[in-house]
């Protein structure tokens, strides 16, 4: 955790003191990227739940064999709920990366005004 913490700082030092240049577009990209960063990072934990629920999973399977489908059956309901975390961090990174909506609205409002 500290490692992320020296390299988040890092980051952020660098933009407030060398900011990309004087054109605000490249500033969005690069804070998307980073937001981006941190949704895919997001998505870390639900894979350490779910090899701790199946780890669990096949402890009671071990200690009641006779209830290994209604055990299966809860253990894959519980790993799509825990996924879903990781699968929006994913779409949020897809979307600041590919189709950030927040150029399109500086590039709109810099129209608007006549900049």
């Amino acid at each position: 955790m500290l490692f992320f913490n020296e390299m988040f700082q890092a980051v952020i030092g660098t933009l407030t003191v060398a900011p990309t240049g004087n054109n605000p577009v490249s500033n969005i990209i690069v804070a998307s990227i980073i937001g981006a960063t941190i949704a895919v990072l997001a998505g870390i934990f639900p894979s350490f739940v779910q090899g701790l629920a199946a780890g669990k999973a096949v402890e009671a399977v071990g200690r009641q064999p006779e209830a290994a489908g209604q055990i299966r059956s809860t253990l894959l309901i519980g790993s799509v709920v825990a996924e879903t975390g990781g699968v929006y961090g994913l779409l949020v990174s897809l979307i600041l990366i590919f189709a950030n909506p927040f150029v399109n609205m500086y590039i709109n409002a810099a129209q608007t005004l006549g900049l």
